[in-house]
């Protein structure tokens, strides 16, 4: 994370104070440039609170994504003189609401039966879709091959193993996977998966937060 501060006027600020609360906790104070650098940070949703004497605190929420940096920028306002009545701050318009796609018909499946119906055999990898209704989305997922890293901001992943068996790999902690087993990815969680075995693992995943596009 490569965060820069700054006053209203676009000087910078030095000695400013930065805590990140989140994933993994850190903390320091902006250099003679205005800038302050937490590397190796976690994957995850961090709070920033930035704090001086010469200035009003302020925090901000930010998501930092595995492999990249997230650039900051944050001006903060001078702190007022005592006795100096504060300006009433504008009321700020509700947030939107979250999006949400359409809603599919009722439905029941053999989810043994689907599995039998598209196995794969030498294919690296195959989704199948089943449903998608509102913010949710049914695939069956199978692999031959590794699944690349995924990371998902606003979706939380589920994944029931039919068949197979594997690890799966969520912020860099390896759990094992077979026939029966049920994970979850929290949003904002870096995750892959690996078969085990000479079979491809066979899972059905639910994908909970992103609007369908279609039904």
């Amino acid at each position: 994370m490569a965060i820069t501060v700054t006053d209203p006027k676009g000087a910078t600020l030095s000695g400013i104070h930065v805590e990140a609360i989140g994933v993994a906790d850190r903390s320091g104070d902006t250099d003679d440039s205005g800038t302050l650098r937490f590397a190796n940070l976690r994957a995850g949703s961090y709070r920033l609170r930035f704090s001086g004497d010469d200035v009003i605190t302020f925090e901000r929420e930010v998501g930092v994504r595995a492999g990249q940096t997230a650039d900051v920028d944050v001006t903060l306002n001078p702190a007022e003189d005592e006795g100096e009545e504060p300006e009433r701050a504008e009321p700020q318009p509700a947030p939107a609401a979250a999006p949400v796609g359409p809603a599919a018909q009722p439905m029941t499946l053999d989810i043994p039966e689907f599995a039998d119906r598209n196995l794969i055999r030498r294919e690296p990898r195959r989704e199948s879709p089943i449903t998608c209704s509102g913010n949710a989305r049914a695939t069956l997922v199978q692999l031959n091959e590794p699944q690349p890293e995924r990371l998902y901001d606003t979706a939380e992943t589920m994944y029931y193993v039919v068949a197979g068996e594997g690890t799966i790999r969520v912020n860099g902690r390896e759990s094992p996977l077979v026939a029966g087993t049920f994970a979850l990815v929290p949003r904002g969680a870096a995750y892959s998966i690996l078969r085990k075995g000479r079979n491809p693992i066979v899972l059905l995943s639910v994908l909970s937060g992103e609007p369908c596009q279609s039904q």
